[in-house]
């Protein structure tokens, strides 16, 4: 047993970031940082130590010394890798991201899903609506036909309510070829039993969203949804995009 004296603990990481958007957004901001940024807060980090009475004369009692600035060597710049799709190649901007162009074109290969189902709880009955109309505005330019699902709203969300009627549905109809499940947020225990229940014990392609990434404005939402079609597309055997790779 190991018995800590509160007075002279505190309390390190971070909590539950998943219910403050504004936090996670400044987390991520400081994670996400380019070459130049990093470059600078390291000088500036230097920079301190060095004006720091108390640290220099810390480093010099380990003998230590500090250079103001980062060592610096000869590097090679990679050419940029050109991204193909169905119809047209294009290479990728400064962020080295194409979300945009994916969703705008055609994939080079897309699979069409006629027969899927759609389970929400009933109280997240506008979320559904907004998803599927999203869907529709969304897949034909990606080159992708999505069917009306076969659409289960759920009296309440617990656990067994998602199983019982995700076994019900799976079993009266013949080929399912994806389970789509809008799950409360924050709720791990409801996505654990839907993947196990879709990944071990009724072999199914499943997607499960939370309802917090599907709350804001209408763009959000769209994107959100964008990025849900293009793993679909993924998991159902479609190919998204290619490289040259020449021998």
């Amino acid at each position: 047993m190991v018995l800590l004296v509160p007075e002279l603990t505190f309390l390190t990481g971070l909590s539950d970031l998943r219910n403050s958007s504004r936090t996670l957004k400044e987390v991520m901001w400081e994670m996400v940082q380019s070459p130049q940024q990093h470059y600078q807060r390291l000088t500036n980090l230097l920079r301190r130590v060095r004006d720091t009475p108390d640290a220099r004369r810390e480093l010099e009692r380990w003998g230590l010394c500090l250079d103001t600035d980062i060592y610096r060597t000869q590097a090679h710049i990679l050419p940029g890798e050109r991204i193909n799709l169905r119809h047209r190649s294009f290479l990728p901007a400064e962020d080295l991201g194409w979300h945009r162009e994916v969703t705008k074109e055609a994939a080079i290969a897309t699979v069409s899903i006629g027969s899927w189902l759609l389970i929400y709880p009933k109280r997240l009955q506008h979320l559904a609506k907004e998803l599927l109309a999203a869907v529709r505005s969304s897949c034909g330019a990606m080159g992708m036909h999505v069917g009306q699902p076969t659409v289960q709203e759920l009296r309440d969300d617990r656990i067994e309510t998602y199983v019982r009627s995700i076994q019900s549905s799976l079993g009266s109809q013949d080929k399912v070829q994806l389970l789509l499940c809008i799950i409360p947020s924050g709720r791990d225990d409801v996505y654990g039993a839907i993947k196990k229940l879709c990944c071990v014990q009724t072999p199914v392609p499943s997607q499960v969203i939370s309802a917090q990434s599907l709350l804001g404005h209408p763009g959000k939402i769209r994107s959100v949804v964008q990025k849900v079609l293009l793993q679909i597309n993924c998991k159902l055997g479609g190919q998204l995009w290619g490289v040259d790779i020449p021998l």
